[in-house]
């Protein structure tokens, strides 16, 4: 990617002096943004160009550059890609529309980029993109002209979309905050959002990554990859399905995707997930500031109301707002003009009117052990106090540069001055308590890098050999209960004792051996939701009662199983499935009956060590009950995380297993068994 946005020489293609040729605005990009580099343009009218002449092919230009940029009818691209090839070009950027956003007939254009592109050892941005910008080098090559208006600064983004990228440039500049590193990459052909946020991570000019996707190229690479960022990321995905994914197919030819699982995805290997672009801005300005290393804030206000709404929001945040001291409560006191007002934490200065005793309250509250940061909200309406206020916002971040907390500023005044202090202030503004309260919230429960996105160590006990055995005869479809349930229990999940009879008298040898009472049911692979069609018999307690239970299952086949009626015990439910793009996708929840009822479930992207299916289940409100309630004894928690940790293995080393079900799996106060079990396979 280096290549990319430290490139020294640029040939823009498909240039002409036509006033409507869109290639020009890249040339103007250039200038504007002052590339110090080499340009040379490409266009087969040739002619002359802003003082630059006009080369009429790639054949042409009298030396390789470190880049092209590409903008010609989508039919020309494969032929200009291997001019490129054949020049020593290294690397492209196709800002050319019309691929397989349009249509399937297009893929073949696409495959005799991928051809070139292979054969001359060459990396591509595109197609169907306006191209990246370096900030701190000039590099710019949008084909929409822009105004070098964000200064240089630490977010770098990417975007699928050209379009919405370029307007959180704008969002950015309109509150100050510079940019590192752009890149709009459009239908992803070649270069993704791994690549760039992997290089990204390691740029020493950003500090905080922000991205706009449609859709995930490759999921699980992605989370690897944003694991091993000590950086913040921030990602507002959208193409949620419905009406948005047939836009995004014709946009950017992104499919819609299983929207819980990417939500689950990102939160497991520390992605910052936006729902819009405002959110995203919201993120980016709470991370620009110092960590946050605790819950303890403290928060300052010139207005009551304000001081209201953010209490409001650091109790819905999860801080902790420490008493002022009483020194510098008798301080406040002493300059307050009515004396009516108590000093608590949230402080509501609307009685004291001295802007250097704010300054001193900010520092002093700074300098406190006990507090980890300071919101700050100040109102003025520049008429007399614009200067004193102006002052007191430049000093606010002077004071959190010298202590390395975090001060999220809150400005309310009019809109020629919060500009001016959006300029002027050297870091990023608020104008809501509850947007600042939450960036404050992100900036503090971000850890950096997860120490494992994926679990690297079987559990003990796995017979990965003897599973491969069974599954490897199975057919595709359903799998039979039987079946299952020894390939389970080669993975340690433990299951109720069961047997299958064939007739009557196998059933009543199976309960001699099990014991009364039992639960029968159909062993029809076929039959999946048993329950709702009359399949199951529970409490068969006698052997007139199993006979009459085997005549009445064996019209749903010939085979029957036999299960020894379970303890009683909470109800959960525990299985998964394949993701084409993230891999294993584990579910664990409230299970029984009531589990499409109650829908009270957590996904998590597998392997899963310990730690992680612990904190699925955490996820769930039921995971109270395990602890015990109203006198009764707690359940084996421990055992119900062990089962979702040896299914996350089962389905990663068998993604043959497309679908896992084991509902319920009954937790006891010591272990915990699956009462019913059923898996889909696909061919091998």
């Amino acid at each position: 990617m280096e290549r990319f946005f430290e490139a020294k020489s640029v040939a823009v293609v498909g240039v002409s002096s036509s006033p409507t040729n869109l290639g020009r605005a890249i040339v103007f990009n250039l200038m504007e943004f002052q590339y110090q580099g080499l340009i040379y343009l490409v266009g087969p009218k040739g002619g002359v160009f802003a003082g630059h002449k006009i080369y009429r092919s790639v054949a042409d230009l009298p030396e390789p550059v470190d880049l092209a940029a590409v903008l010609v009818p989508a039919r020309a691209v494969p032929e200009v890609v291997r001019q490129c090839g054949e020049k020593g070009i290294k690397r492209i950027i196709v800002e050319s529309a019309g691929f397989r956003e349009l249509g399937d007939d297009r893929l073949e254009l696409e495959q005799e980029i991928r051809e070139a592109l292979s054969r001359y050892g060459m990396r591509m941005i595109g197609p169907n993109c306006i191209g990246i910008i370096n900030r701190y080098n000039g590099l710019a090559v949008p084909f929409m002209p822009m105004r070098a208006e964000a200064p240089s600064g630490r977010v770098a983004i990417f975007s699928q979309s050209g379009g919405v990228g370029a307007t959180m440039i704008n969002h950015c500049a309109a509150e100050g905050i510079g940019f590192s590193r752009f890149a709009s990459i459009g239908n992803k052909l070649d270069v993704h959002e791994n690549d760039l946020v992997a290089y990204y991570a390691k740029d020493p000019q950003t500090h905080v990554i922000f991205g706009y996707l449609e859709g995930v190229a490759k999921g699980r690479e992605l989370m690897e990859v944003a694991a091993r960022s000590t950086k913040p990321i921030v990602v507002h995905k959208s193409n949620r399905g419905g009406a948005g994914a047939v836009i995004a197919r014709s946009h950017s030819a992104s499919l819609s995707t299983d929207d819980a699982v990417t939500d689950a995805a990102f939160r497991q290997c520390g992605i910052l997930r936006v729902v819009d672009q405002n959110e995203g801005l919201t993120a980016i300005k709470g991370f620009l500031l110092p960590q946050m290393r605790g819950r303890r804030l403290a928060i300052i206000s010139r207005s009551g109301g304000h001081a209201v709404m953010a209490a409001d929001a650091a109790d819905e945040f999860g801080f902790e707002l420490p008493p002022f001291p009483e020194d510098v409560v008798r301080l406040v006191e002493a300059h307050a003009r009515a004396g009516v007002i108590q000093f608590h934490n949230p402080m509501d200065l609307g009685d004291v009117f001295d802007l250097e005793l704010y300054e001193k309250l900010a520092q002093e509250t700074l300098a406190r052990a006990d507090i980890d940061g300071l919101l700050f909200i100040h109102n003025y309406q520049g008429i007399f106090d614009a200067e004193g206020s102006r002052q007191l916002v430049t000093r606010l971040g002077h004071l959190m540069h010298t202590t390395g907390k975090p001060v999220a500023v809150c400005v309310f005044t009019m809109q020629k001055e919060l500009e001016y202090n959006r300029k002027n202030a050297g870091y990023p503004l608020f104008t809501d308590p509850r947007d600042a309260v939450r960036a404050l919230a992100w900036n503090r429960d971000f850890s950096g890098r997860p120490e494992n996105v994926f679990a690297t160590e079987r559990p003990q006990g796995i017979d990965l050999e003897r599973a491969r055995r069974l599954l490897d005869t199975a057919p595709e479809g359903p799998l039979d209960p039987d079946l299952l349930a020894s390939a389970l229990t080669c993975y340690g999940i433990s299951t109720v004792p069961w047997a299958i009879a064939k007739s009557a008298e196998e059933a009543m040898e199976a309960a001699a051996r099990l014991g009364y009472p039992l639960v029968m049911k159909t062993a029809s692979r076929h039959v999946v939701h048993k329950t709702d069609v009359g399949a199951v018999r529970l409490n068969v307690s006698s052997n007139v009662a199993l006979r009459d239970a085997y005549a009445s299952l064996v019209a749903f086949g010939p085979r029957v199983l036999v299960q020894k009626m379970a303890e009683p015990g909470m109800e959960w439910i525990v299985g998964g499935r394949q993701d084409d793009n993230f891999g294993p996708v584990l579910v664990v929840g409230l299970g029984g009956i009531y589990v499409e009822v109650l829908k009270e479930t957590a996904l998590g992207i597998g392997p899963l060590n310990s730690e992680q299916a612990r904190a699925l289940v955490h996820q769930c409100r039921g995971a109270t009950l395990l602890q015990g309630v109203r006198g009764q004894k707690p359940l084996d928690e421990d055992a119900l995380v062990d089962v979702l940790v040896r299914v996350s293995w089962f389905l990663y080393d068998f993604p043959q297993v497309r679908e896992l079900d084991m509902n319920p799996v009954r937790v006891h106060g010591v272990g915990c068994a699956a009462l019913d079990w059923r898996a889909t396979v696909s061919a091998s």
